[in-house]
């Protein structure tokens, strides 16, 4: 079962017998891939194992190694062990799973390099395929993303069991009256990627989600023409930028030539949806400097617009002041002073706000502080303000530089984003006041300013 798909595998993807080092966690995947692998020794495979212990579980962590470390001594294969621990700000910045996965395959390159290995075999199967499919299809992925877990790729990663389902790798196992390790963590409802596993099980999708990652990697090659061709003829890339003197006519194309280069220059961003993609492509006739993943930003030379690396994020400053119709509040260390004042809907352009229950019109102009909460528009409740900006791909060094607008502690106005849902108009014929900023700081466009403070 499982050597014969192994087989099958290594000749459709023309691999002839070599060195291989196998990922092996010691769950069930991984230790089905080890035991098929031993067994093709045979046809002149050369097989090292490769453990990466994170010790996220403690006890179970080191458990899970020592099973690993008798499996692999029982089938005499050598056995590489790296310490996987993971660094709290890569967990912090980019969630657990994906700082373990970015460690987890550094140490198996690592081992896969010392041991002179060729490939590193992965224990992905056809279920992780569907999951992956449909996680993708969930937040947002576009043509090149629905392609899935790509059965071989060009960093030496191999995934030879990526056509075996989970119930027969489950049933070799049997088969051969090995016990694999259970990681509990694989049950814990937090994590997105167990949530679908329950899901694509729940509806016996995998076969229909695995077939559209096939059918996406069959056409992708004539799209990736197409994306060669505008690549040539519009960008200019250079070692920490891309220069675009121009633009493709088709909006897709757009879409994916901003994407390839995102990915060239930031290999680890995972935060552009398809979504992301149309709403900065749409902008871009008019960006002057918008804020595109976590470390780069877009924007307007002359003519030309620029996707390059973000400048380091200036010392922050601190800064409250007061203000009232008959005050303006100006802010030094912007440049820039925010204005208040009674208005009707019918005679400004200005941004529109109502106090609830026509309260006194007592302001606070301050920058975010820990723990800052915001309502956005159309939404039921308040949440983080950071996670908003995050979403709204404000970039890092404006975050803490953007004037708030504040009545009774609540944030009413993040100038050029967003109004507060709760003091948004409600009644033109209520108590209406318009808010603005003006000084040489300001930006000639509010609607910008979230992209040019800073």
């Amino acid at each position: 079962m499982i050597p014969a798909a192994l087989r099958q595998f290594f000749v459709k993807h023309d691999i002839a017998a070599c060195r291989l080092v196998a990922a092996v966690s010691g769950g069930v995947d991984s230790t089905a891939l080890l035991l098929g692998l031993a067994e093709l020794r045979d046809n002149g495979f050369v097989v090292t194992a490769a453990h990466v212990n994170h010790h996220l579980r403690g006890e179970e962590s080191d458990a899970d190694e020592a099973f690993v470390r008798e499996l692999a001594e029982r089938l005499g294969i050598e056995l590489r062990v790296a310490d996987g621990t993971l660094d709290a700000t890569a967990v912090r910045d980019r969630g657990i799973e994906a700082a373990a996965r970015e460690v987890r395959y550094a140490r198996l390159a690592a081992i896969r390099d010392d041991a002179g290995a060729r490939f590193t075999a992965t224990a992905h199967q056809k279920n992780d395929q569907a999951e992956t499919v449909l996680m993708r299809l969930v937040s947002g992925g576009g043509i090149a993303a629905l392609r899935g877990i790509h059965p071989v790729r060009d960093d030496g990663f191999i995934r030879p069991l990526l056509e075996v389902t989970r119930d027969e790798i489950e049933a070799f196992l049997r088969e051969r009256g090995v016990v694999p390790r259970v990681d509990r963590s694989n049950a814990d409802p937090r994590f997105l990627r167990n949530r679908v596993r329950t899901i694509v099980r729940d509806l016996g999708a995998v076969d229909n989600l695995v077939a559209i990652a096939d059918q996406a990697r069959q056409q992708w090659p004539v799209l990736e023409r197409s994306i060669d061709d505008a690549d040539r003829t519009h960008a200019a890339p250079s070692a920490g930028e891309t220069l675009f003197h121009s633009l493709p006519g088709d909006a897709w194309l757009v879409q994916a030539l901003l994407l390839r280069h995102i990915r060239r220059l930031d290999p680890a961003a995972r935060d552009v949806s398809a979504r992301d993609l149309e709403r900065i492509a749409a902008e871009l006739p008019r960006v002057r400097r918008i804020s595109v993943t976590k470390t780069l930003e877009l924007v307007r030379t002359g003519g030309d617009i620029i996707l390059r690396s973000m400048p380091a994020a200036p010392e922050n400053v601190a800064f409250e002041v007061g203000l009232t119709p008959e005050a303006p509040a100006f802010i030094p260390e912007l440049g820039v002073s925010m204005h208040v004042s009674r208005a009707t809907a019918s005679e400004t352009t200005r941004q529109l706000i109502q106090l609830p229950g026509g309260g006194a019109p007592a302001f606070t102009v301050r920058n975010r502080r820990p723990g800052d909460r915001f309502q956005p528009l159309g939404l039921a409740g308040p949440k983080k303000l950071k996670d908003f900006l995050i979403d709204r791909k404000i970039a890092a060094e404006v975050r803490d530089r953007l004037p708030l607008l504040l009545w009774n502690d609540d944030i009413v106005w993040i100038p050029g984003v967003e109004v507060s849902e709760r003091f948004k108009v409600t009644s033109p014929q209520g108590v209406l006041y318009e808010v603005w900023l003006e000084g040489p700081g300001a930006a000639e466009d509010e609607r910008d300013r979230s992209r040019l403070l800073g």
